[in-house]
């Protein structure tokens, strides 16, 4: 059995604990880290040897959060659990925390890294939470991206910590925010450079032996004096005064559901109020729209990030630019923040520019974007805006080399490389449709030859923001509701739906 957190005990008794999951380039919450989380405080709680803990990471970030794949099993198993099922299983992680939390022996974070989700919640249950000052650091919650909630902790502990203004601006907008602002807002008690960070977190828990947990000392707003008390009317104007949409908060029911915890739970115990947190988390568990962003937006678009970029070895040497037009500004931003080579070449066409690869190879492309209508051209590339959760570059009509070095190109742009065989962009015919003609477009394209992995255009979609996040893109939607929209089809789509139905049913039944 693999080891997940290696532990050295002190002879003054503080035991530092530095989880290290190997073959991971991140910690992530996983069931096996809980298996030995738990196995943990079992030891602290009864070896008397051990009077204080300090936890850290062997990684060069602290924790980045839950495993994706777990919750999307969550996710899975609320199509057929119970509550009570769902409600055992989810929020064992948030019941830990409360344990670790009232500890007699006191628990330090020696917080060395990123610290986003559940690792920020499990910073959060330690009695003093110390981090390091470097400018990478990311300190957040950044779970309403994909539909959810910080489901250990996390909408109970921040508006105790840092206040009920601070805490929904970072619950409701998934922001991170830099390792100073963290502790000017009392989330952390001091922010040190990484030399001293894991002596400091020692000298910290050291002073803190013999120490009973106080609640009162640990929160600075206890009492959450600032928090107003709930009513649905209440709960969609704090939204609303959070930059959050009304058409949002309708759609996306993790907006309701984290103001709701934050209000219910607020003046209760800990533990209290950690069980009125998972009673929403279940609301967003038995709701399609979590699982439909957690799968699109996390898990497929990861596997297209990776089947996508370009063969290990490929790269670009520089790009040559002719003149660019007013419509492909947004080219020149980001060939200029990617720091990419570039070259004038008065030579080319408007609009156009042509990539030097590694092998001298060069490829012409002509250049479009989402909101301005594309040509044909024999390869082109459209950019999408920048979003939420990324931009998309769609490769239109481009041959095997071209691909590749626009492949290479993408990354640098912060961009996901989507190849359609043209000779038209498949964005710009699903922008501005409604869902149902949505589908019916997706559906017809997906059988075509060359359309690729059919996971990879609900990725794109909901990337480019053609398609609204909370579908888990057209196909995806389209497989949820195929009872009510594939009966108003044509001829045509209804063929194209009954070749693309196995498919559809292995992806998302």
């Amino acid at each position: 059995m693999e080891t997940l957190i290696h532990t050295t005990l002190e002879s003054d008794g503080v035991l530092v604990a530095t989880i290290d999951m190997p073959g991971r380039t991140m910690n992530v919450f996983s069931a096996e880290l809980m298996d030995a989380l738990d196995a943990l405080m079992d030891r602290v709680d009864s070896d008397a040897a051990i009077r204080s803990v300090v936890l850290t990471s062997g990684k060069s970030t602290f924790l980045a959060g839950a495993d994706l794949v777990m919750v999307r099993g969550y996710t899975d198993s609320a199509k057929t659990g119970t509550h009570d099922e769902l409600f055992s299983m989810c929020g064992r992680l948030g019941r830990q925390f409360v344990r670790l939390e009232q500890s007699d022996k006191p628990w330090v974070a020696a917080v060395n890294g990123i610290a986003l989700g559940g690792g920020l919640e499990l910073a959060l249950a330690c009695r003093v939470r110390l981090v390091t000052d470097e400018s990478r650091t990311q300190i957040g919650v950044p779970e309403v991206r994909w539909g959810l909630l910080p489901g250990a902790g996390g909408t109970q502990r921040l508006p105790r910590l840092a206040g009920f203004d601070a805490a929904l601006d970072m619950l409701l907008s998934g922001r991170s925010i830099p390792p100073a602002d963290a502790v000017r807002l009392g989330i952390f008690a001091r922010a040190l450079p990484p030399a001293v960070l894991l002596d400091e977190a020692r000298s910290v828990a050291r002073a803190l032996h013999g120490e009973p947990f106080d609640v009162k000392a640990k929160f600075a707003r206890l009492t959450q004096a600032d928090v107003p008390p709930y009513s649905p009317e209440s709960a969609r104007a704090i939204a609303l005064r959070y930059g959050v949409s009304a058409a949002d908060f309708d759609l996306y029911p993790a907006y309701s559901a984290i103001v709701d915890s934050v209000l219910k739970g607020a003046r209760l115990s800990l533990a209290e109020a950690t069980d009125v947190e998972m009673t929403q988390f279940l609301r967003l568990m038995f709701n399609p729209v979590a699982g439909h962003m957690v799968r699109t937006l996390f898990l497929e678009r990861l596997r297209a990030e990776r089947e996508l970029a370009a063969p290990k070895g490929s790269g670009i040497e520089r790009v040559e630019i002719g003149a660019l037009g007013p419509a492909c500004t947004s080219w020149a931003d980001a060939l200029a923040r990617g720091k990419v080579t570039q070259a004038a070449n008065g030579s080319l066409p408007k609009d156009t520019i042509e990539i030097v690869d590694l092998q001298g190879e060069r490829h012409r492309v002509a250049l479009a974007v989402l909101d301005t209508e594309a040509g044909t051209a024999p390869t082109m590339c459209l950019l999408s805006p920048a979003g939420p959760y990324g931009r998309v570059m769609e490769i239109i009509g481009a041959n095997d080399a071209a691909a590749m070095a626009l492949a290479a190109l993408a990354p640098r742009l912060g961009a996901l490389p989507w190849r359609t065989p043209g000779p038209t962009s498949v964005l710009q015919k699903l922008k501005g449709a409604s869902l149902e003609d949505q589908a019916r477009t997706a559906v017809q394209y997906a059988t075509t030859s060359g359309a690729g992995d059919l996971a990879f255009l609900d990725v794109a979609t909901c990337l480019a923001g053609v398609t609204p996040a909370w579908s888990g893109g057209p196909l995806h939607w389209l497989w949820d509701e195929r009872a009510n929209v594939v009966p108003l089809f044509d001829a045509a789509s209804r063929d194209a739906w009954n070749r693309l139905q196995p498919a559809l049913h292995r992806a998302f039944a």
